[in-house]
């Protein structure tokens, strides 16, 4: 029989343990432009993906005219152009977007910096997290294929429920202090210590501040650090 004093030993000892990451926004940061616009059109094809764009001018107005936020538009355009699909052909189209679209994005200083990270003997692979405002499908791909752990994508989850994607959020859209949010949930209860934070947007700023080095707009021909 465990004694409970043990057992609350070592819950106090795990949940004192802190992890130390690093962690890349993905869009604009690693890459030279939006991801998620592009995995729509190539998901859907032109046809559809016009119909749908169509349909969703009146959710873009009311975001021009501020009369809701940005996280409400995600959701608008993610159950328009994602309800009922079937979750296993999106992550294969997915898997394909990664392995074909991606690549050409990516900043090579970006790709360089990540590489020589992984390569790191003080910080292992393990510290090495994208946190991203983008879909985790085809973001979990690309990051496997670089050596990158799955299960250290951070991004906007789409619900699923018997293989059909909902039309929901399975969670929040992982933007401005839902980043720090979604770190936080990561290593919950454990605690975490962010060395090095990347980001590009104002959509990034919660993540560099709470970051004890941060870089803005980083793997350019200059880039800038704060």
């Amino acid at each position: 029989m465990i004694n409970p004093s043990t057992t609350h030993a070592i819950a106090a000892r795990e949940s004192s343990l802190q992890h130390e990451i690093f962690v890349f926004d993905f869009d604009g940061t690693i890459t030279t432009r939006d991801t998620f616009a592009l995995f729509l059109r190539y998901y859907a094809g032109t046809p559809r993906w016009a119909a749908n764009i169509l349909r969703l001018l009146p959710t873009f107005a009311s975001y021009k005219f501020g009369r809701i936020d940005r996280h409400a538009v995600k959701k608008a355009v993610i159950k328009q152009f994602f309800t009922g699909e079937s979750a296993e052909a999106v992550d294969a189209r997915a898997a394909e977007f990664a392995r074909d679209v991606i690549p050409d994005l990516v900043r090579p200083a970006a790709m360089e910096h990540i590489q020589s990270r992984l390569k790191d003997k003080t910080y292992t692979p393990e510290s090495l997290y994208i946190c991203s405002a983008s879909i985790g499908p085809y973001l979990r791909h690309w990051a496997s294929s670089c050596g990158i752990q799955a299960n250290h994508v951070m991004a906007t989850e789409l619900a699923v429920d018997e293989d059909r994607i909902t039309g929901e959020l399975s969670g929040y859209n992982v933007w401005g202090a839902n980043k720090v949010r979604r770190i936080l949930d990561q290593f919950a209860p454990q605690s975490v210590r962010i060395l090095e934070a990347y980001g590009d947007t104002r959509g990034d700023q919660e993540m560099l501040h709470a970051a004890e080095a941060s870089f803005f707009r980083p793997f350019r021909l200059t880039p800038i650090s704060h």
